[in-house]
């Protein structure tokens, strides 16, 4: 009995196919079906241009993985960048409940999230073995309101 996987391309209906996607495949020979690593780079290409700002975006800002963590006081955020001379090109900002990373490869940026609000200015960063390291103090209950003196005018 036929293993219908190996069939399976030329019993595709892809003039189906076509009208679906709204685009011309290429001919498909019969070295093709044996050999289907042509796939990918057709993929690829039709991404590209069905999303060019969108693919180009994705592939040059990169992302860096991120570890955040709480202690009583303190809010750490760990980043992991292995390559020092990118390291050398971040700019870190801290907001009350966020980091921005800036300066990414394809001049990207990057926002982290704090599960609490933080003093800014108290932020102290250091990069040792691959990893920057944020170390941020908690704002305490009573500063979340900041008082707002009141002028009176005669």
């Amino acid at each position: 009995m036929d293993d219908p996987k190996k069939n399976f391309l030329q019993n595709f209906d892809w003039k189906s196919f076509e009208q679906f996607f709204g685009a011309r495949l290429p001919q498909i020979s019969a070295d093709r079906l044996k050999d289907t690593n042509w796939i990918e780079s057709y993929v690829q290409d039709a991404i590209k241009q069905a999303f060019p700002q969108n693919s180009e975006l994705n592939l040059s800002s990169k992302k860096y993985s991120t570890e955040v963590f709480e202690t009583h006081n303190s809010v750490i955020v760990k980043i992991s960048i292995p390559d020092q001379t990118q390291a050398k090109n971040v700019c870190v900002k801290v907001g009350a409940n966020v980091v921005k990373l800036e300066g990414l490869p394809g001049k990207g940026s990057q926002i982290i999230k704090l599960g609490n609000q933080v003093i800014e200015s108290s932020c102290k960063a250091v990069y040792k073995d691959g990893v920057l390291q944020l170390h941020m103090r908690k704002k305490a209950d009573g500063d979340f309101f900041h008082e707002a003196p009141i002028r009176f005018r005669d």
